[in-house]
């Protein structure tokens, strides 16, 4: 089993911290405490939720949970491109993040349910 921080899924989950953390930066005051630090929290959530599922034997539980909150995350940049506190082209980059960690979580989950029983 490898390291939860060496798998491809970690990388871009970080990678989508990291860009969520620079783009909530233009983010009326008001708004940056609740919806702003709320997708903070779901990224965090997400890395959690890979180091979970990378320890666990029974994974789809965790993967199940990361997807969820992956569309969370998309749902609030979404909100944020409409209220245009993002660009069309910050919003673009987050979801090709968004949609990477979502399909490499659905293939591990396609894994895990097949894979042989130790």
């Amino acid at each position: 089993m490898a390291m939860h921080t060496d798998l491809s899924i970690y990388k871009v989950a970080f990678d989508l911290l990291s860009f969520s953390t620079d783009i909530t930066r233009n983010i009326p005051r008001d708004l940056k405490q609740g919806l702003a630090a709320e997708v903070r929290r779901e990224c965090i959530a997400v890395l959690m939720l890979i180091a979970r599922a990378n320890a666990a034997r029974d994974k789809t539980a965790h993967l199940v949970d990361l997807l969820e909150r992956v569309q969370v995350v998309e749902f609030l940049l979404r909100l944020f491109k409409e209220k245009r506190f993002i660009s069309v082209k910050q919003h673009a980059d987050a979801i090709q993040l968004t949609a990477s960690i979502g399909k490499q979580a659905n293939a591990w989950k396609r894994y895990t349910a097949t894979a042989p029983a130790t």
